[in-house]
């Protein structure tokens, strides 16, 4: 700062009209030096209120004399200085204080082609603004950044874009679906600009976490029941009237692929009929609720976390694969090109590799009908076609001559080119693969993946996680009174509701609770409201029961079990995520397609799996398709007799998939259940990221 501080003090602070210091500066000669200003400060005894007051309006007028950086020194040195409460009454014109300072920094720094530097002081203005609400200005800052990053390449445009990505998190506090948007095509872009000739992996894990659940991450860092707004609970009153619906009838790749398009408001229908209008208002009433979920979760503020923090506590036979479908770039022409993006990470190293799918440009899929809009990630229509393939009847083989033609193309890209790495890994003594899917990733039966011509569940263990929140260990809250295994099963369930009864569900649910000597609560006795309070009190839970998706809204994703005076006998999936499940440790679902849900466009799941994992459950068994009774009945047997002995979950889903492979070999059958969260055993003792 000049040597001559010249400053026109007033009671009001200049840059955010409106706000009033409650303890203004103080006033001092209008030609003091700064050595000056702080003797004043020390031998008149200001108080630290006045001191951080007084410091800030210096600060607010070094703009004019271009000497930013030292405004922004001046307003740490208040921060510091003034009391917490002086802090927390005024972050708001602070932070836009700063904003303005620092983004007058980036527009300087521009200016003179210091790229990185400018990207990174896009990057903190961003993250000011949003303090004081300003999201467009933020949004404008992050663009802006983008474009810095995009004059380098290589480690400088790296460390750009960790700053980038780490400035756009503060976005995440927003629900606004166009933010959501807006961060989709800015993780997009990173991605593509980041995975050039050289990758730095460490500002690609940073871009992962960002992109890829960031919301849910924040629900599943704070478990337990959402407590929902009277407004809400007014809305799912409302939008429960009608005991079903019928699907959408118009979806590209067929009804069951409405599952593969990322949810928007977009989906909403044109039409008018009872039926449009019912689906609209449930599509409503999941925006409202995974509002209320980020709005109440959103309280705790995520820590990217680094690779070497990843690989600490990973075990030593474990591969961490997180996979990213992102743009890149061609070889020849530049355009980018749809492409599955994976970074694998054991206890010894990092790979990373990058599967490009030909003839596609990058981007998004846009369906439009009338006013209906859909957005799918063009892996989407393969991904239902493979799955529509292996459940075919495969006749007298394990499974179709054309899911294994598609199995195999299949392989390489949906592992981004890292499957020529399983022999190596498993040549090094590794044998469980997690996997951190992307979009509709999440749909593909990776333990089916053929390498070198066998299945990839042949040698490896296949277990996924939605966030890698899930490698801190759980720390079980269990107490003593907790039951040890609670079965559901109703084989009128789903009667009320056009679906046929089905008597093996209830035989199924007490096999599985003799497995492990649990109870089984069956028929008329099952009830949503027994289910989810035993639910609640159990540590394990298994339920066999017809299943509905509900493709429009998946918070409506539901259970059929036993009706009673005050229920038609359905449990949604937002029955379930107000329900405090901490201390559960592993819930199972025979129930077709139970280990699916739907995804925004920054992956926050949405669905059965994703309210049992975000009210505090450890982890979850579904099913990928429907599965034939007596199947599922030999598998969640053999799980249950596994962990009446050894509480280790990932050893116990291991030994049921060989049990239930050995009697039952179609792919169709074994291959359908999926292992998702938490797999270790309770008394696991790992270091916690």
């Amino acid at each position: 700062m000049s040597e001559e501080l010249r400053l026109r003090w007033t009671n009001q602070v200049h840059y955010l009209p409106g706000n009033r210091f409650r303890c203004p500066p103080r006033e001092v000669p209008t030609r003091t030096s700064e050595a000056q200003l702080r003797s004043l400060m020390q031998t008149e005894k200001w108080t630290p209120e006045e001191r951080a007051a007084t410091l800030v309006h210096l600060a607010a007028h070094s703009m004019k004399d271009g000497e930013q950086e030292f405004g922004r020194a001046l307003i740490v040195e208040a921060l510091q200085t003034g009391p917490a409460e002086w802090g927390n009454r005024y972050v708001e014109a602070v932070a836009y204080l700063l904003a303005c300072l620092v983004h007058d920094m980036a527009t300087r720094a521009e200016g003179a082609k210091a790229w990185e530097a400018a990207a990174e002081h896009f990057a903190v203005a961003a993250a000011q603004f949003v303090l004081c609400e300003q999201d467009d200005l933020a949004l404008s800052c992050l663009h802006n950044g983008l474009k810095c990053v995009q004059k380098y390449e290589g480690v400088a445009a790296s460390r750009a874009a960790s700053a980038l990505i780490q400035g756009s998190i503060a976005l995440r506090a927003s629900t606004d679906e166009t933010i959501g948007w807006q961060l989709h095509g800015l993780y997009q872009r990173l991605g593509y600009t980041m995975c050039g000739s050289t990758v730095d992996l460490n500002a690609m894990i940073l871009l992962h976490q960002a992109a890829k659940g960031m919301d849910f991450t924040l629900a599943i860092e704070s478990p337990g029941p959402l407590i929902p707004s009277s407004r809400l609970h007014q809305q799912l009153d409302k939008a429960e009237t009608r005991a079903s619906l019928p699907p959408d009838p118009e979806f590209p790749f067929g009804v069951e692929s409405a599952m593969l398009y990322y949810v928007g408001s977009g989906e909403a229908e044109p039409e008018s009929d009872p039926d449009a209008w019912q689906r609209n208002l449930q599509r409503v009433t999941d925006r409202w609720i995974s509002r209320e979920l980020h709005m109440t979760r959103n309280l705790v503020r995520n820590r990217l976390v680094g690779l070497d923090e990843v690989q600490a506590v990973l075990p030593e036979d474990t591969v961490l694969i997180s996979l990213f479908l992102a743009e890149m770039r061609d070889g020849t022409t530049g355009t980018p090109q749809a492409s599955t993006q994976g970074l694998a990470v054991t206890r010894e190293g990092f790979d990373h590799r990058a599967m490009v799918v030909k003839d596609i440009h990058g981007g998004l899929m846009q369906f439009t009908r009338a006013g209906h809009t859909l957005f799918a990630h063009p892996s989407a229509g393969p991904i239902a076609a493979l799955r529509q393939a292996i459940v075919a009847d495969p006749l007298h083989r394990p499974v179709s001559r054309d899911a294994q033609l598609q199995l195999s193309e299949a392989s390489h890209h949906y592992l981004a080119g890292l499957a020529a790495c399983l022999p190596r890994w498993r040549a090094q003594g590794k044998r469980h693969l997690c996997i951190w899917p992307n979009g509709p990733l999440h749909y593909v039966p990776f333990n089916l993946l053929p390498v070198a011509g066998k299945p990839v569940a042949d040698d490896w263990v296949v277990t996924q996680i939605p966030s890698l929140s899930f490698l801190r260990p759980t720390i079980h809250t269990s107490s003593p009174e907790k039951r040890g295994l609670v079965t559901f099963a109703s084989a009128d369930g789903g009667a009320r509701h056009g679906l046929d009864s089905q008597a093996s569900l209830e035989q199924h649910a007490s096999m599985v609770a003799n497995a492990m000597g649990g109870t089984a609560v069956l028929g008329n006795a099952a009830t949503p409201r027994r289910f989810l309070a035993d639910l609640a009190n159990a540590r394990y839970v298994h339920v066999a029961a017809h299943g509905a998706h509900n493709e429009w809204a998946s918070w409506y994703q539901c259970l059929f079990l036993s009706p009673a005076a005050d229920t038609d006998g359905r449990v949604f999936a937002h029955d379930i995520l107000r329900t405090d499940l901490r201390g559960v440790e592993l819930v199972t679902m025979s129930s077709c397609e139970s280990a699916l849900g739907r995804f925004d466009p920054n992956d926050n799941l949405r669905g059965l799996p994703a309210a049992l994992l975000a009210a505090g459950a450890s982890a979850v068994i579904g099913c990928l398709w429907p599965v034939h009774p007596q199947v599922a009945t030999v598998f969640f047997t053999a799980l249950y007799e596994q962990l009446s002995t050894n509480p280790d979950r990932r050893s116990a889903f291991r030994a049921a998939q060989t049990h239930t492979r050995h009697l039952h070999p179609a792919y169709r059958d074994w291959g359908a259940f999926c292992f998702i969260g938490d797999w270790r055993a309770t008394n696991s003792t790992q270091g916690a990221l």
